[in-house]
């Protein structure tokens, strides 16, 4: 799997899971798929970023799912945390439950959930 196409897969997983594509829903009026806390100097409604376009909210997104790539997290890390990397990115103590979102993410793009995530490229470059 090249890069391009695993940031694509984990932003899409992430934003069925946010809940972007359901009508009504809080991504989606803040055109965030991610629903992403904060993002530079945006501005923020009820916790969370608001983009102009939802293109830029696609951008953010797959922006902050390259930096996890780099950071060498596994999904496990990825949205639970890693002490002194990363705080996550649906930690347990958002009130999230990172283990069935790292497990959701797993399950619909085929990617190990106890990989680093760059690790499982350079599997694949082989």
């Amino acid at each position: 799997m090249k890069e391009d196409e695993m940031v694509d897969r984990i932003s899409r997983a992430i934003s069925y899971m946010e809940g972007f594509f359901a009508k009504g829903s809080r991504a989606a009026a803040n055109k965030n798929p991610g629903n992403l806390r904060t993002w530079g100097s945006r501005p923020v409604r009820a916790g969370y970023a608001v983009f102009p376009r939802v293109e830029d909210g696609w951008k953010a997104l797959r922006t902050q799912v390259r930096r996890n790539i780099t950071r060498g997290l596994t999904l496990r890390e990825f949205f639970a945390g890693k002490p002194g990397v990363y705080a996550g990115y649906a930690p347990a103590s958002d009130r999230n439950n990172p283990e069935q979102y790292a497990r959701y993410v797993s399950g619909v793009t085929g990617i190990p959930i106890d990989k680093p995530l760059h690790q499982v490229l350079e599997a694949s470059k082989a």
